[in-house]
């Protein structure tokens, strides 16, 4: 997994790792939700929580690119994601988990360079589940683009088809780091995307965070806490309406571990915008007939939120108790 962890990695994070289904290789991290320095320490914690033993690698600490061009950022309004209200802060990502503190340290080792060795030295092809910004996966296929052929496929949450969060059209990941995006699209590796339009179709409500914390462990607290975090902060921000919270990156999890759980998808042709301007991180899916482009990803449009919960919910009945 790669993650950038604020709240809804931190929940993909331990779906992945009491699903019982994954062996988690590595965890690799980079700069998204907050510096790098701080999703580090974040994922860190929710390891730490679980007890496990899963090495943690810091990763690229600002965009391949993006950066280098002044007033580049300025062409988008700010992407929110807190507000203070009559004197009190309401965030959508915590700076610090409510959890203990981490005990153990990230690896010394980079997080492209992990990547890199842990896909060449493979004698198995290895999933990729980038949760966060793609400049890691991106870097590291830069590095060395011949690591494609032990990739089994990625399953990414990023980009929008229509509205998007960080943007009027661009979704936070793809909006941070486009030209690694657009470089994952293009690298020939077997892709699947999961978009804000299937992770706002299975958006979760407090009474879902209610029966998670009921479940009287660790993660089950975690998850609903962060889940009715995330709730009041869309709520006073105004960006929630009246749909459930999207927990977009434990989707993408959900989706490899069942893929009933997404019950709209459609092979198309992918690519991303990153001219600087409006659209700039913007997921652009070419479906035109009679053109020569050829399918490059699987895109998920609507999740079954019911079945989403339930894998939750069995995977989050596990670890130790509160």
């Amino acid at each position: 997994m790669d993650v950038d962890t604020g709240s809804d990695d931190a929940i993909a994070l331990l779906l992945a790792m009491l699903s019982g289904r994954f062996e988690l290789l590595g965890i690799t991290v980079c700069r998204g939700n907050s510096d790098v320095e701080t999703c580090t320490r974040n994922t860190l914690q929710v390891v730490d929580m679980l007890g496990l033993d899963i090495p943690v690698y810091q990763g690229c600490p600002d965009p391949m690119v993006r950066e280098l061009s002044r007033g580049r950022v300025m062409n988008n309004a700010l992407n929110r994601t807190s507000i203070v209200k009559d004197g009190k802060e309401y965030k959508v990502h915590p700076y610090t988990l409510p959890i203990p503190p981490a005990r153990s340290e990230k690896q010394d080792r980079h997080a492209c360079s992990f990547i890199v060795e842990t896909l060449k030295s493979s004698k198995e092809k290895i999933t990729l589940i980038p949760t966060g910004p793609l400049t890691n996966i991106g870097m590291a296929l830069r590095m060395d683009p011949s690591i494609v052929k032990n990739i089994e496929e990625i399953v990414l949450m990023g980009g929008a088809v229509g509205t998007g969060n960080a943007s009027a059209c661009a979704e936070a990941n793809f909006f941070h780091d486009p030209e690694a995006a657009k470089i994952v699209l293009g690298s020939g590796a077997k892709v699947r995307i999961v978009p804000l339009n299937a992770t706002r179709s299975a958006g979760l409500y407090r009474e879902d965070a209610a029966k998670l914390i009921a479940l009287g462990t660790m993660a089950g607290k975690l998850a609903g806490d962060l889940i009715n975090m995330r709730t009041d902060a869309s709520d006073v921000m105004g960006t929630r309406g009246g749909d459930g919270e999207p927990i977009h990156d434990a989707l993408a999890v959900a989706w490899v571990l069942d893929e009933s759980v997404i019950t709209e998808s459609r092979e198309e042709h992918c690519d991303v915008d990153f001219s600087g301007g409006a659209c700039d991180g913007q997921l652009v899916i070419d479906s035109r007939r009679g053109y020569e482009h050829e399918p490059n990803a699987r895109v998920a449009y609507k999740g079954d939120r019911k079945r989403f919960m339930e894998i939750m919910l069995d995977a989050f009945a596990k670890g130790p108790k509160c």
